[in-house]
């Protein structure tokens, strides 16, 4: 189930399982920005340093590990890791931010998923990834689907689309939030064709949201 905690949308059920994983709000300010990312992720989680892709709506995934830490990779929308302390990222203004957690093997997968990202085909294939080279089952891997913009505010039922291709890979845990990007207190292009950007994130470890 997912919440809003201090400006953040959390799944429950993956922080039951001490996965950290949040998509934040305009609480915390456009966070495409170096600067503002990094002041916003040490004071609150204690992280120096992440993995994120510059973004191109492609299918492309990368399967990362601690060499890859601090890297961007050109042309990559999402990442996979079987490794703890390793903080994969991709950002959002009305796409699909996709989390992806096998609860028995204990690997996580994140997804940058818009229109052309899920023509094609770029969730399936990431849970793809995870039930042939880590031999992961489909009854043990959580789906969630962070804010974004919804059948209400756009033409084209983006939600629907990924649940139809999230169900063709054999799963049925899946998880999505109800809010909107395009109504609720959230960056959207569609809205007012922005660059500032939400960042969603995920890492096996960590606790949640720092009070300090």
């Amino acid at each position: 189930m997912w919440n809003l905690k201090n400006g953040l949308y959390i799944e429950e059920e993956f922080t039951k399982n001490n996965i950290l994983n949040f998509t934040t709000t305009t609480l915390y300010g456009d966070l495409k920005l170096e600067k503002n990312r990094n002041e916003f992720l040490e004071k609150q989680f204690g992280i120096k340093n992440i993995v994120y892709g510059i973004q191109t709506h492609s299918d492309n995934i990368e399967i990362v590990s601690e060499k890859d830490v601090n890297n961007r990779f050109y042309a990559v929308d999402g990442f996979i890791t079987d490794k703890k302390n390793i903080p994969i990222a991709v950002f959002t203004a009305d796409c699909l931010p996709v989390f992806i957690y096998d609860e028995i093997k204990k690997i996580i997968g994140i997804v940058h998923a818009g229109r052309l990202g899920l023509e094609k085909g770029i969730i399936g294939k990431s849970i793809n990834i995870l039930k042939e080279k880590f031999n992961s089952k489909t009854k043990n891997i959580l789906v969630a689907v962070g804010p974004h913009i919804k059948k209400c505010c756009y033409n084209v039922d983006l939600q629907e689309i990924a649940k139809k291709q999230i169900i063709k890979t054999g799963m049925n845990r899946i998880s999505f939030t109800d809010v909107c990007t395009h109504e609720d207190d959230f960056f959207s292009y569609r809205k007012d064709k922005t660059e500032k950007r939400m960042l969603s994130l995920i890492m096996i470890g960590g606790s949640g949201i720092n009070d300090r």
